[in-house]
């Protein structure tokens, strides 16, 4: 099974320690509505191919998208919650949506929350919380800037 390298390195200027405390663990996904994917399957969901930026987030409970994406790719509204936040509680509307990570050949589908991560200045398109790290196994070495994710 894949491991892949989610932290960063010292191309910014920075140290790799430093660089991973201010980008995060990243990766690229892609988002979208397969309405036709079969989660049960080996397959993987036909999405468009845009990959999109997405922190690996320890203090997510769930997985969410942007807002604004949400809406430009016409993902379905089934839902709306309070969620809470370093800001505090808001309540946002669920899309539902696949998260595909093509580094891992992994899907996470279902309702996810649209937040407002451009909006409050994030870089990313997404948030990977622990309902997506509860499949994997991660390596965080903030020393080194170096994180790893697998599925072994």
């Amino acid at each position: 099974m894949p491991t892949i390298s989610v932290g960063v390195d010292d191309s910014l200027g920075l140290p790799a320690s430093h660089a991973l405390v201010q980008d995060g663990a990243t990766m690229y996904v892609e988002i979208g509505l397969d309405k036709d994917f079969a989660p049960d399957s080996d397959g993987n969901p036909n999405l468009p191919p845009n990959q999109y930026p997405a922190l690996v987030d320890t203090g997510a409970i769930e997985s969410c998208i942007d807002y604004r994406l949400a809406e430009r790719l016409g993902l379905p509204i089934i839902d709306s919650k309070v969620v809470s936040g370093v800001h505090g509680a808001a309540e946002v509307n669920y899309h539902l949506a696949q998260i595909y990570v093509p580094s891992l050949g992994f899907t996470a589908h279902g309702g996810f929350a649209g937040v407002h991560l451009v909006d409050g200045g994030q870089p990313y398109q997404a948030l990977l919380g622990r309902t997506f790290l509860m499949h994997f196994k991660m390596v965080y070495d903030g020393r080194t800037g170096e994180v790893t994710i697998s599925s072994d």
